[in-house]
C-alpha cells in the first residue's frame, strides 16, 4: 500500500487569484490560431465547468473575448492589450498608450 507523507499532501494546491485565472484563459486562447473550444481552455487553464462558464461570461461580457460559430473563442483586441499591460506591469515597465 502507498502511504504519503502528511507534508508533501498539504502543498498539492496551489490557489490562484481571479486576474490570474482570466490571464490563463486569455493565454491558452491567444496560442492558438483558430481560437479555442470551451473545453479545450477548460483544461489548459485548469477549470471545473463551473469556472469557465463564469470567467467565460465575464470575458465576453468585458470585450476581452469573442464567440465564433463554430462554437470557438478568439481574443479581441482589447483583450490583448490587456494581456500586455498585465505583462508589462509583472516586468516593471510603464503601460504605453
Amino acid at each position: 500500500m502507498l502511504r504519503l507523507k502528511p507534508s508533501t499532501v498539504s502543498h498539492v494546491f496551489k490557489y490562484r487569484d481571479r486576474t490570474t485565472i482570466m490571464i490563463d484563459i486569455l493565454d491558452s486562447v491567444r496560442n492558438s490560431t483558430k481560437g479555442k473550444k470551451k473545453t479545450r481552455i477548460m483544461q489548459s487553464a485548469g477549470l471545473s465547468y463551473v469556472q469557465i462558464e463564469k470567467y467565460l461570461n465575464y470575458l465576453l461580457g468585458c470585450g476581452y473575448l469573442v464567440g465564433t460559430n463554430k462554437e470557438t473563442y478568439v481574443l479581441t483586441k482589447d483583450g490583448f492589450r490587456f494581456l500586455q499591460l498585465i505583462e508589462m506591469q509583472r516586468i516593471g515597465l510603464p503601460a504605453q498608450r
